[in-house]
């Protein structure tokens, strides 16, 4: 996709978002003065033109304050890590000493969710790479990965799908394990049904109302004539009609699925695991609530047992929700919030920094979510990343030190992890939409 396709790709998503808050029921916005329809549908157009206009300035505003970074910070983009196309793309990363990285291999989507197992064309790997750039080892996987740390030992944690795999830095399987944050006894299962379907209700009525919407308002803009109030460029008004198509697919395939197809679609949603982080005696992962839409931290000994939720109510998009091990706890980029929350080893909450910010990139975290990931550097203090390539340098109390680089990738809300080499001369980003990793070098 071109950058001006992307450009209004992602204004159309912000419209369409818009539109989904504006249709929500009346009892999920309490204390506010309920709008009549009438008056929503006649600021609707001057509304999304607004919206649009504002998204557009923004953006520009982005584009220039990134490009003057991306020329005078400490690290500049050098050169990039790719695998074998016979390997797939590259779907995460963590930094090893000496240069060196340990990569996770396999096929994936160009938005680099999470596919079907049985969709699998590549052999999913977990590949120790030299600094020269070769390959020392590799391991196949029986999963699809999603995150993968170093523990104090140098051993190595992955996880992906529902599945766990504890390995030697030698590349020995020591330990393997299913989702040990959740199980479903067989008593329970008629209730977690209902409330799955009840769930799924709710979702279907909420984009059937948003759907109505927004398909009335393109049929007002279908009307318009260039040069009066509201017209949008054909462009646009094409991308909104597909975006209200591809809604009213969703909602024909959910609203058709049987009782076992929504049970396993929950059961899939719960077990899956979206990031993993381990100290000397315990490993920390990130996945769905039961409930809602938010993320939990789970804590379970080294050994993967007696697991607990330490952590729970985390806000954060598409699957994205960053854990990295911190002195004193643990660092959380929670995504749609634009802070990250540093806790201890509990669960309790030691602070929490960062804002949104559209209009200075140096006050505060842009776009719909971010910070995406988190990493530590080699001076103790904390990388943040953004989706739009950016990463900046905060003490452990919250201090926005500087922005030390910026990796040309596509922006949009992804898996951004990076890494700092333990000399800190390379500065490591994941490119997910290309599979590769950008390296950015220390200037000077």
């Amino acid at each position: 996709m071109s950058h001006g396709a992307t450009v209004v790709a992602y204004a159309a998503a912000a419209i369409l978002a818009w539109f989904a808050y504006a249709s929500r029921k009346p009892a999920e916005v309490p204390n506010v003065r309920l709008t009549p329809a009438t008056e929503i549908k006649e600021r609707t157009l001057e509304d999304l033109l607004a919206a649009q206009a504002q998204y557009e300035e923004r953006q520009k505003r982005e584009r220039e304050s990134l490009d003057e970074f991306r020329r005078t910070s400490p690290y500049r983009q050098a050169r990039t890590i790719s695998v074998d196309t016979s390997s797939g793309k590259i779907l995460g990363f963590c930094t090893l000493g000496a240069g060196r990285l340990a990569l996770l291999t396999g096929a994936a989507s160009p938005y680099g969710a999470a596919r079907a197992k049985e969709d699998d064309a590549v052999e999913s790997r977990l590949v120790w790479l030299a600094a020269d750039g070769h390959e020392e080892r590799a391991v196949p996987l029986d999963f699809v990965p999603r995150s993968v740390t170093t523990a104090p030992d140098g051993s190595l944690w992955v996880a992906g799908d529902a599945s766990i795999a504890h390995l030697s830095a030698n590349g020995e399987i020591l330990a393997t394990a299913e989702s040990p944050h959740f199980t479903l006894e067989p008593e329970g299962r008629e209730e977690f049904l209902a409330e799955a379907k009840a769930r799924q209700e709710m979702l279907v009525k909420q984009m059937a109302e948003s759907l109505q919407q927004q398909t009335d308002t393109v049929a007002e803009l279908e009307q318009k004539q260039e040069g009066e109030p509201g017209f949008a460029p054909q462009e646009r008004v094409k991308l909104l009609k597909e975006g209200c198509q591809s809604m009213k697919q969703s909602i024909e395939t959910m609203s058709s699925m049987t009782d076992e197809k929504i049970l396993e679609n929950e059961l899939l949603r719960l077990r899956q695991i979206h990031r993993i982080a381990a100290t000397t005696d315990n490993v920390f992962l990130v996945a769905q609530q039961p409930t809602g839409y938010g993320y939990s931290v789970w804590r379970c000994g080294s050994d993967l047992s007696s697991p607990v939720r330490i952590v729970e109510g985390l806000s954060g998009c598409c699957g994205q929700m960053d854990i990295q091990v911190v002195d004193g706890g643990l660092a959380i980029a929670e995504n749609s919030r634009h802070h990250v929350r540093m806790v201890d080893i509990e669960g309790e909450e030691i602070r929490t920094f960062g804002e949104r910010s559209e209009a200075d990139i140096t006050k505060g975290f842009g776009g719909c979510c971010n910070p995406m990931n988190t990493c530590l550097d080699n001076t103790g203090c904390l990388l943040t990343s953004e989706s739009n390539g950016l990463v900046k340098r905060y003490s452990l109390e919250g201090e926005m030190q500087q922005v030390i680089g910026v990796a040309d990738v596509e922006a949009g809300c992804k898996n951004s992890s990076i890494g700092l080499s333990a000399d800190g001369s390379s500065l490591y980003y994941l490119d997910i939409h290309k599979g590769t990793i950008v390296v950015l070098e220390k200037a000077g």
